[in-house]
């Protein structure tokens, strides 16, 4: 069956399928430490932080759904705050992006990219730890390019963030 991006409701089922997936993730990424994977969740996509998501209209989560099985999300912000100093009029972050194969992440950038267009954004950009190269190779085959946004402030616990940025028309 095909795979379907949509957005997702943060209900108390969903956020808590989000956090252990997260952690799956985050735990295969830095190399099977679970420990730090856990801790990167627990700072970042725990429970506690998903809900406080609940009431913030500026971040949506959208995921992609296997039927009504969901596989994969990620987390857009259009928060002017967090968007600003971009050089951009309106821009779109995509973060947190949570996949296990390309056939899941695929439909979820194509997705973000429609919402953007949609929503009249003229930028997205996307924050992801340079030892995520299955996400980096997608997103330079798709023409998003390096930037530099910030400092990388994680105190070397986890590996280096790199921004990878793409113009909308």
């Amino acid at each position: 069956m095909e795979k379907i991006a949509k957005f997702v409701v943060k209900s108390t089922e969903n956020i808590n399928w989000m956090e252990k997936k997260a952690i799956q993730f985050y735990s295969h990424l830095f190399g099977q430490s679970d420990v730090l994977g856990e801790k990167y969740v627990e700072e970042n996509l725990s429970v506690q932080k998903l809900i406080k998501l609940q009431n913030d209209f500026s971040i949506e989560i959208l995921a992609v759904y296997d039927d009504e099985t969901p596989l994969s999300f990620m987390k857009m912000n259009s928060s002017r705050l967090s968007n600003q100093n971009l050089d951009a009029n309106k821009a779109l972050g995509l973060g947190n992006i949570i996949y296990f194969n390309t056939e899941e992440l695929i439909p979820l950038l194509e997705r973000a990219e429609a919402i953007a267009v949609q929503r009249k954004h003229d930028l997205i950009w996307i924050k992801l730890f340079e030892t995520d190269t299955i996400l980096l190779n997608a997103l330079e085959s798709k023409g998003y390019l390096n930037f530099d946004f910030e400092v990388n402030n994680n105190e070397n616990l986890y590996p280096k963030e790199i921004y990878l940025k793409k113009a909308i028309h």
